[in-house]
C-alpha cells in the first residue's frame, strides 16, 4: 500500500511541474521564433532568446526520454544537452566581462573627475578648469608688501635711511679696527747646534 501512496504522490507531483511549465511556455509558443528574434533590439538579447529556446526543447526531450525508460547517458541528446549549456556558459562570460567593462569605465570616469576637481586640469583636453580659489598664485608679492623692508631695493629707500645704514656701518668698521690687538715685533734667534746643547 505504502508504494501505491508514493506513486500516487509523485504524479501529483509531476501534474503539478507540467502545469507550471506550460504557463511559463505559453509566451514562449505564442509567437515563432523569428517574430521574437525580430522585436529583440541587441545582439546580447538575440543570443539569450536562441539559448533558451535550445535549452527548453532539448530539456523537454530529455525529459521525455526519461519517461520512456531509454538510458540517456549514451544516447545523443547529451551532446547536444552539453552544447546548449557550453553556449550559455559562454553567454554568462560575456555578459560579465561587458559588465566588468562598464564599471571599468565608470571608475576611470570617476578617477577622471577626481583628478580634475583635485588638480585644476583637463585630463586628455589639455584645458584648464581651475576653481575660482586656483585662479591665483599661492604666494604672491601682494602678501609680503611692506613686511620684508630689509629686502628692499636701495632706490626705494628715504635718504635718512641710507645715511643711517651708512653711518652704522661705518661705526661697526672703527669698533673692528680698535678691537684688533696691536702686534709686537718679535725677536728672531739663531738656533743652538748640537754640540752647544750637551754643552751647556
Amino acid at each position: 500500500m505504502e508504494n501505491i501512496d508514493n506513486v500516487k504522490l509523485f504524479v501529483q507531483s509531476l501534474d503539478n511541474s507540467i502545469d507550471q511549465l506550460t504557463e511559463k511556455l505559453e509566451p514562449i509558443l505564442k509567437k515563432s521564433l523569428e517574430e521574437t528574434i525580430a522585436a529583440s533590439d541587441s545582439q546580447m538579447e538575440r543570443i539569450k532568446i536562441y539559448n533558451n529556446y535550445s535549452y527548453v526543447l532539448i530539456s523537454v526531450l530529455f525529459s521525455y526520454l526519461k519517461t520512456l525508460g531509454i538510458n540517456t547517458d549514451q544516447h545523443p541528446i547529451m551532446k547536444e544537452l552539453t552544447r546548449i549549456k557550453l553556449y550559455m556558459k559562454r553567454y554568462k562570460d560575456l555578459e560579465t566581462k561587458l559588465a566588468t567593462k562598464d564599471t571599468s569605465k565608470e571608475d576611470a570616469e570617476a578617477a577622471r573627475t577626481f583628478i580634475q576637481n583635485t588638480l585644476g586640469t583637463k585630463i586628455n583636453g589639455g584645458g584648464a578648469a581651475i576653481n575660482s580659489n586656483m585662479s591665483s598664485p599661492a604666494i604672491s608679492s601682494s602678501n609680503f608688501t611692506g613686511v620684508h623692508t630689509k629686502f628692499s631695493d636701495p632706490e626705494n629707500n628715504s635718504d635718512s635711511e641710507s645715511s643711517s645704514k651708512s653711518n652704522t656701518s661705518k661705526a661697526l668698521a672703527k669698533k673692528k679696527l680698535s678691537l684688533k690687538p696691536k702686534s709686537k715685533p718679535s725677536k728672531v734667534t739663531k738656533p743652538q747646534s748640537k754640540s752647544k746643547r750637551s754643552n751647556k
